[in-house]
This record gives structure tokens, sequence and C-alpha cells, in this order.
């Protein structure tokens, strides 16, 4: 089976995010990346259908600028047949349909034998979640969601997922995408400390995504305007009565008539 697994990343909630600019790629620049809990899904989700069917190929694919390198060098020390970086400078992120056509002859041209395609579920799109499910669109294939966990039944390869008080299984016999949830059972393990020395004196490819026919153009980023605010706040302070009775006398300002 081959597999391609794509990867985001996101800024690093430990560390202060950068200074906001109207330049997205420019804050990710500047900003700590890390997996997020979903790319961390998608990777060992596809570490362990790895490690089931030995014959897998591992594409490991990163869409980001040069500041993505880092990130796709820990990911590389996992051991994949490849890890490539996409370009995201030619990708619209805006547009959801523009980006998974995109995104889906990328995966064509990294692998054209790729069978699955493994991603998170908020992949690259500002958590919309409708990429992975265009992307499958694009590609022609189906698309399972909200995948937890892969197991083999036999020679078969078993997706699941848990829907409230049920447990969804889907045996996949054909191309398929599949957009990750974090879950106990897909924590990401750790690399040995000898492929980590090693993805460090790696070198890797950059593949720049095809042009598209674009539905959505972006017409503008502009700062958001300050929020209007109709009054100004108030500290109660003294004994809890007296508050409880100035906020019960400012709410009966707003009371409607009856």
């Amino acid at each position: 089976m081959n597999i391609v697994v794509l990867l985001a990343g996101i800024a690093d909630p430990k560390w202060p995010l950068p200074p906001p600019t109207l330049d997205p790629q420019a804050m990710r620049a500047a900003a700590h990346l890390t997996l997020s809990p979903f790319d961390e899904a998608a990777l060992e989700t596809s570490l362990q259908i790895r490690d089931i069917f030995p014959a897998s190929t591992l594409t490991i694919a990163m869409t980001g600028g040069a500041e993505s390198e880092a990130l796709l060098r820990k990911a590389a020390a996992f051991k994949p047949t490849r890890a490539v970086r996409i370009d995201a400078a030619p990708l619209h992120p805006w547009d959801p349909r523009t980006q998974a056509a995109q995104l889906a002859a990328t995966v064509r041209a990294l692998d054209d034998a790729a069978a699955l395609v493994v991603i998170g579920r908020e992949f690259g799109d500002y958590d919309w979640g409708a990429l992975a499910p265009s992307l499958a669109t694009s590609l022609g294939w189906e698309f399972f969601g909200l995948a937890q966990h892969a197991k083999r039944e036999g020679t078969a390869l078993t997706l699941l997922r848990e829907q409230g008080s049920l447990e969804e299984t889907l045996t996949v016999s054909a191309p398929l995408v599949v957009s990750m949830t974090n879950d106990r059972r897909n924590r990401l393990r750790h690399p040995l400390m000898k492929n980590v020395m090693e993805a460090k004196r790696l070198t890797f490819d950059v593949v720049t995504p095809p042009a598209v026919p674009v539905a959505l153009r972006l017409a503008d980023i502009t700062p958001a305007p300050p929020p209007m605010r109709a009054g100004q706040g108030k500290l109660l302070s003294g004994p809890l009565e007296d508050q409880i009775n100035e906020l019960a006398a400012y709410l009966e300002s707003w009371r409607m008539p009856a």
C-alpha cells in the first residue's frame, strides 16, 4: 500500500505569537512551528499502517516555506520512504476547492501509485475542516472522516471512528482519503535518536503545486475594525450584597417591556 501523509504544522502555543501582520506567510515564518494534534494523529496512523503492512511505502509531504523544514526534519526522523516540502506560496488557503485541486495534482506527482492519503481533519484551512473532503473529491476517491485508529484484519486495513456511543469501522478496499482526529490510540511515538541525527543531515526536494482554475480570488487583506462598544465597563466593588444589587439594577435597565 502506498501512503501519502500531508502535514501543515501550526504556531507552537508554548511560544509567544509573532506580531500580527497582513501577511499570513510572514507570520508563519516568524513563528515557532510544531505539529498540530491532528498532524500528529495523521503521522502516527500512517506509521502504524506501514508497520502492519511492511510492503507499504510512506511519503511525508509538508506544506510551507523554508521555515517548515525544521519541522519536516522531525517528521523525517521516522524514516519514511520519502520526505518532501510542498511550497505553500502558490496555494489558495481561502478557497478549499482550489487548494484541494492543487494538492490532488501534487499527490499524483509525488506517487502515482498512492492508494491512501492521510491528513489531519483541520489541515491548512484555518479550522474550516473543508479541505480533506474536497481533496477526496478532487482525486475522485472515497472519503472517511474523523478516523481515530487503524488496524489490520487478515489482509485488509480497517479504520475506526466513534460517533457518540457507537463505533464505526470501514474496511479499505479502494483509494481513500482519511482525515484523522486525535485519540489516545494515535499519539505520536518518539523516533530513535540515531534516526533524529540522520534526519538532521537530510536535504529535501521542494514540490511546487500546479496552477489550477481559481474559483475564488482574494481581493484584499485588511485589519479588522475595532469592536464597537455600547458603553464602558465597570468593576463592581464593595460587599457582595451591594455588588449583587448594583448588577441587578443595571440588568433591570435592559429588561424588555412585557
